[in-house]
């Protein structure tokens, strides 16, 4: 990466379609298989292009809405369900589709003594293993529980849009990083923000919205296969 200094304080990285080819719908569709019957999970997967259209329709007027809504899916689900689950959904819907070359640039940055820190509207559940696997820190979307079962709510919002900027302006003030030493990586017209909010910011795999100002701003352009 020709425009990247190597004494950077920290980078932070999207997730889902930066590091690794992966959605936040996919984890769910796992876990509603594992704990519903086969008859009322054909029932619910039948129901799902519905939801589809909804949550797509939902997610180009509001991301944070939209991932809100796809999260109260998870309602009613135990939390010892989901830790008895979690490392396989994690090994199937994350770690294989991780891209060869987010690990190479992670491995490099680490080498060169810069804090990873994994910044994503994914499930903390999940997104742990990922971030211990890769030796980061992880600023990730959270589901309420209440009695040992989830409820369907998010604690405090989706780390979604503006709010991954705020995060990120909220980790560096507390480990004393500059953002004018910082870079981060995204795909999507939702991380506008948070690219915006550091000196370096790049572009991966990125969807019309984002490449179109990328080249505007002379960000730099990745491709990760």
């Amino acid at each position: 990466m020709k425009n990247l200094p190597k004494n950077l304080h920290a980078v932070y990285f999207d997730v889902d379609g930066t590091l690794t080819k992966s959605n936040i719908v996919e984890p769910l569709l796992y876990i509603k298989k594992q704990v519903m019957s086969p008859f009322r999970y054909s029932l619910w997967r039948a129901g799902l292009p519905f939801r589809f259209m909804y949550w797509t329709f939902l997610d180009k007027i509001d991301r944070e809405k939209a991932t809100a809504s796809i999260y109260r899916q998870y309602k009613g689900i135990s939390v010892e369900t989901m830790d008895s689950l979690k490392t396989q959904c994690y090994q199937e819907k994350y770690q294989k589709k991780l891209f060869s070359k987010a690990l190479e640039t992670i491995n490099t940055f680490k080498r060169q003594g810069t804090q990873i820190v994994l910044v994503s509207g994914s499930l903390d559940i999940f997104l742990q293993l990922l971030a211990e696997e890769l030796g980061a820190e992880l600023i990730s979307s959270r589901l309420e529980t209440k009695n040992g079962i989830y409820t369907g709510e998010m604690e405090g919002r989706a780390v979604s849009g503006k709010r991954k900027a705020e995060l990120i302006r909220q980790h560096a003030h507390s480990n004393q990083f500059t953002l004018e030493n910082c870079a981060s990586f995204g795909d999507s017209g939702d991380d506008i923000a948070m690219l915006s909010s550091v000196q370096y910011p790049v572009a991966v795999n990125p969807d019309k919205k984002l490449a179109s100002l990328a080249q505007k701003n002379n960000w730099e352009l990745l491709i990760w296969s």
